[in-house]
């Protein structure tokens, strides 16, 4: 279906297992010490890189079983809410604007997440009915 992945149950998910958790990784430090202006907090940089772990895991191994569509879904709902959770950065919020940009992007990643979980079932639905 998607070329540019790799096909189920090879191990070349692993390294993009990888590759996703330290973007992500990067990314959400990025906001949180960059633009939010904190300062260096290795606790807190180690909740980030294993948060980015487990949203990489699941939805990498989601596409190690074939589910491409729950990976691209999801995948852009976390594209998605790490661009609100950049966007609410400069807006001014008496100091929520931290708070509100964690929750979109929680929101918009369980949300692709689920998205993806119902087109998927809805594809295997449409593949089991052609096949009867």
């Amino acid at each position: 279906m998607m070329n540019f992945l790799p096909p189920a149950r090879t191990g070349r998910w692993l390294a993009w297992s990888a590759g996703y958790a330290l973007l992500l990784w990067l990314l959400l430090i990025l906001h949180r010490y960059m633009w939010l202006g904190e300062p260096f907090n290795l606790i807190l940089a180690v909740r980030w890189a294993i948060l980015a772990l487990v949203i990489s895991g699941i939805v990498n191994g989601f596409g190690w079983l074939g589910a491409q569509l729950v990976w691209i879904f999801s995948t852009a709902g976390t594209v998605a809410g790490l661009f609100l959770m950049y966007l609410y950065t400069y807006r001014e919020m008496s100091g929520f604007e931290d708070l509100a940009g964690f929750l979109s992007f929680g929101l918009f990643t369980a949300g692709g997440f689920a998205l993806g979980l119902i087109a998927e079932g809805g594809r295997l639905l449409i593949h089991y009915w052609r096949s009867r």
